[in-house]
C-alpha cells in the first residue's frame, strides 16, 4: 500500500490529527500500543509537519498533504523565498528538472501557459504530483514527470521559456558539498546543452558558494539573487542567458532580505563595486549593519550608492553611521548613545543593568572574550559594536536599536 492510500484510510486520518502535536520520537517507543497502524509513517509526517510549520505554512494547513520526509522538507525553499524567485520568470513554457518537494515548481508554475515537474525519485515524484494537485490552483497547467530530467529534455522538442534547476547538494556518502561541480546534476559540464534548450536558465546554489567562482564557471551569467529570509541567507540564484559570455564584473547583484515586516533589497553593479566612494566616519547619530544578504554579496563600498549621507566606520568593519536616520538601510538600524574604550569602567555608566548584546566587527577580541572582559550578561535593550573607527583606534559604539516597521 502506498504512502497516499494508507494515509487516505479514515483510521490512520483520525489518528494523526489527535496525535499532530505529540513528539514524534514518543511516539516512535509507544508504536505497541496502537499495533493496527503505521506508527512509524506517522511519526515521520508529525516530524515533518513540525520541522515545515515557519516555512511551508501553506502546506502544512492542508491535512491532505503528504511530506516525503524530513531531509526533503529541510532542503525545500521556503514558500516566501518560492513566491519571491517567481516574480523573476515568466513566459509560455517551463521546465523544472530537479523537482524535489516541488515547492519552488509549485510558486513558478504559475507565471507559464505550460510547465513539466520532473523528479528522478519515484517516491518523490509521486507525493509531490498528489501534493502539487491539492496545492495547485491551477492544476490543469502542468504535468509530474516521474523521471531524471536531463533525460526527459533530451527527447523532448522544443525550446523553453526557462528552465531550472537545484542540483543536489550531498554527495554518494550524503555529506553536504557546496562546489557546483560536486553537486548533482554538475551544472558547470551540462552549460552548454542547458542554454542550447532554453531562453533563460535559473541554477539554485548553496548559500556557502563563492559568487565570484560561480560567475568565472557559468560565464553566461546575467543575474545573481542572494535571497535572505528572516536575515539568513537562504540561496543564491544564478540566471544565464545565451549568447556571448557576460563579462565578471558587468553583472547584477541584486539582494533581498525576506522579513515578516517586509523586504529589503539593495541592487549593484559587480564592476561598481571597486569603483564605489564611499566617505569614513567616526560613530554619527546612528549606526547601521547591513543585512546577510547584503554582506554574502559583497556590496560593501557599493553602499555608498545608497545614500550620500551614509559612510563607513573603517574600510574592514563594514558598519556604517550618518546624522540623519535612514529607515530604508538594507539591514538594522541604531541610535547612537556613546562611544566608548572597550573598558568596563568607560561602559558601566551606559549599562546600569549590566546587560548587553555584543557584536564585533573587525576588532581584535572574541564576543566570549570580550563579554567576559566587561563582564556583561547577554540581553538587554542596548546593542555593543566592538569595532575598529577611521584612525584604526578599538572602540565600542554603544546603541539602542531601531524597530522595524510593522507590516
Amino acid at each position: 500500500m502506498s504512502l497516499i492510500e494508507t494515509f487516505a484510510l479514515p483510521e490512520v486520518r483520525d489518528f494523526v490529527k489527535k496525535h499532530a502535536g505529540d513528539d514524534w520520537q514518543k511516539l516512535l517507543l509507544s508504536a505497541d500500543r496502537w499495533p493496527g497502524l503505521p506508527v512509524r509513517e506517522i511519526a515521520v509526517q508529525v516530524q515533518c509537519r513540525r520541522k515545515a510549520a515557519g516555512k511551508l505554512p501553506s502546506w502544512v494547513a492542508n491535512p491532505d498533504v503528504i511530506f516525503p520526509g524530513v531531509v526533503p522538507v529541510e532542503q525545500a525553499s521556503s514558500e516566501r523565498a518560492a513566491a519571491w524567485k517567481a516574480q523573476k520568470m515568466g513566459g509560455q513554457r517551463f521546465a523544472d528538472l530537479t523537482g524535489g518537494m516541488g515547492v519552488d515548481f509549485l510558486a513558478c508554475h504559475q507565471r507559464f501557459e505550460s510547465s513539466v515537474y520532473c523528479e528522478r525519485f519515484p517516491e518523490i515524484a509521486e507525493l509531490t504530483a498528489w501534493n502539487l494537485r491539492l496545492l495547485a490552483p491551477d492544476p490543469e497547467k502542468f504535468s509530474c514527470i516521474p523521471e531524471d530530467g536531463l533525460s526527459w529534455l533530451e527527447k523532448t522538442p522544443g525550446r523553453f521559456d526557462w528552465l531550472y534547476l537545484d542540483p543536489a547538494r550531498r554527495d554518494d556518502g550524503n555529506r553536504k558539498v557546496v562546489r557546483l561541480e560536486d553537486c548533482e546534476p554538475d551544472v558547470v559540464t551540462l552549460r552548454d546543452t542547458l542554454l542550447a534548450r532554453t531562453n533563460n536558465l535559473m541554477i539554485k546554489a548553496s548559500p556557502m558558494l563563492d559568487i565570484d567562482q560561480a560567475v568565472r564557471q557559468l560565464e553566461y551569467v546575467r543575474n545573481v539573487y542572494v535571497v535572505a529570509v528572516d536575515d539568513e541567507v537562504r540561496e543564491l540564484l544564478f540566471h544565464l542567458t545565451p549568447g556571448e559570455a557576460s563579462p565578471g564584473d558587468g553583472i547584477a547583484i541584486e539582494t533581498v532580505n525576506l522579513l515578516r515586516s517586509g523586504e529589503q533589497r539593495f541592487s549593484f553593479q559587480k564592476e561598481a563595486e571597486s569603483e564605489s566612494v564611499i566617505g569614513f566616519s567616526a560613530p554619527l547619530n546612528f549606526l547601521y549593519e547591513p543585512n546577510a544578504a547584503v554582506l554574502k554579496a559583497g556590496a560593501f563600498r557599493s553602499l555608498g550608492a545608497f545614500s550620500p549621507a551614509l559612510c563607513k566606520l573603517a574600510p574592514s568593519s563594514h558598519l556604517y553611521t550618518s546624522d540623519e536616520w535612514l529607515p530604508d538601510f538594507p539591514g538594522r538600524s541604531f541610535s547612537v548613545r556613546g562611544v566608548a574604550r572597550a573598558d568596563r569602567k568607560d561602559i558601566a555608566g551606559y549599562l546600569p543593568g549590566g546587560k548587553a548584546n555584543l557584536t564585533v566587527r573587525n576588532f581584535p577580541m572574541s564576543v566570549a572574550d570580550l563579554r567576559k572582559k566587561l563582564k556583561l550578561e547577554e540581553g538587554g535593550e542596548d546593542y555593543l559594536f566592538a569595532t575598529t573607527d577611521p584612525d584604526q583606534s578599538k572602540i565600542v559604539v554603544i546603541c539602542r536599536k531601531i524597530p522595524l516597521p510593522l507590516p
